[in-house]
């Protein structure tokens, strides 16, 4: 039977950025403007198979957006698998044998083999060949065949990717796809916050489909507020967080799955089964390091209600929101911020 294919692309199916009581970027973006009075600019372009919204409020705004979009999309075509061009399609064709790589990509190489380590194999950052088969990254998305399935997950196993520093090189086994997805994101967004931390803005919000970061507070002096979607109602708020000089990351099943007999498959693998983890809706992870964030949600999600909240317990600077069909957990360190609509 033919998938029924749902993909969010949106942020405002995600996160909701909310400005007082208006809506901030959701939906569609930002068009692109510049107020000459307060110097602000905020744009919006396609990056990473998602809406990137960048606003930044002071000198020369404009010209810091189109830096900060201009590395973002170099970064893409470095890190994207799905670009043939991209270093970690080189490694990917090259597995077996060592591959020259820049600095940059043997950095987040490095970052996805600790989140490995850290979480405990819940994030994987060989797993391409199991999305492969779900048809996640193409427009055809199937169940896959058992054997082809149990093939597959015999090539995912991070601690077997090796980096060379001094050679500048990388090794990942053969028969292995690396996929950076799951935290190419948010490390490219760290990449754009720093271009403008750099240039010393005391005001700027980089939003990547729902991968958020911002610099210092809103215009009226207090944190960004950000609005967490009930799974189960599309374009609902369930809870609102303040964001000040923090990054947010949601994963959920809701934003890119599809049906087959009525059976939801949504696109977070877990790597040690090569199905859609099941347990949790959605993971809500603030910290100070979207890449992290980025792994880290992954991670509670395929880890599920109870090792998922003890990860986010032992991880310093981290906080969550977790929800599952019946329940929802807010970590300590958030309790006190969150509040309903």
């Amino acid at each position: 039977m033919r998938a029924k294919t749902r993909t969010a692309l949106f942020v405002g199916l995600v996160l909701l950025i909310l400005g007082g009581a208006a809506l901030l970027g959701c939906r569609l973006g930002w068009l692109p403007a510049a107020n000459a009075q307060d110097d602000t600019t905020q744009s919006s372009m396609i990056l990473m198979d998602t809406v990137v919204d960048v606003r930044v409020d002071g000198p020369n705004s404009a010209a810091l957006v189109e830096r900060v979009f201009a590395r973002m999309a170099e970064l893409e075509a470095l890190f994207s698998r799905f670009i043939p061009e991209s270093e970690v399609s080189a490694i990917n064709r090259g597995a077996g044998d060592w591959v020259q790589a820049s600095p940059l990509t043997l950095d987040l190489i490095e970052l996805g083999i600790e989140m490995g380590r850290l979480t405990d194999g819940a994030f994987d950052i060989t797993i391409g060949a199991v999305l492969d088969l779900w048809g996640f990254g193409s427009d055809y998305r199937q169940v896959p065949d058992e054997e082809e399935l149990r093939a597959a997950l015999a090539t995912v196993d991070y601690t077997k990717v090796e980096v060379d520093r001094k050679a500048g090189a990388v090794r990942i086994p053969e028969g292995s796809v690396l996929d950076l997805g799951g935290i190419a994101k948010g490390f490219i967004v760290s990449q754009g916050i720093a271009i403008l931390r750099t240039a010393r803005m005391d005001r700027a919000l980089i939003n990547a489909g729902g991968d958020i970061s911002v610099v210092g507070r809103r215009p009226d002096g207090r944190p960004w507020r950000v609005g967490v979607q009930d799974p189960d109602q599309a374009n609902q708020i369930r809870y609102i967080l303040p964001l000040d000089d923090q990054s947010v990351v949601t994963s959920g099943d809701y934003q890119r799955y599809f049906t087959v007999d009525g059976v939801r498959y949504h696109h977070i693998i877990d790597p040690s089964t090569g199905y859609p983890a099941r347990g949790l809706r959605s993971v809500t992870i603030v910290g100070a390091d979207p890449a992290v964030c980025d792994a880290i949600s992954t991670a509670v999600f395929v880890r599920g209600w109870e090792e998922g909240r003890a990860l986010v317990e032992r991880l310093p600077g981290v906080e969550a929101i977790v929800i599952s069909d019946t329940d929802a957990w807010i970590s300590p360190g958030l309790a006190q911020a969150v509040t309903t609509p």
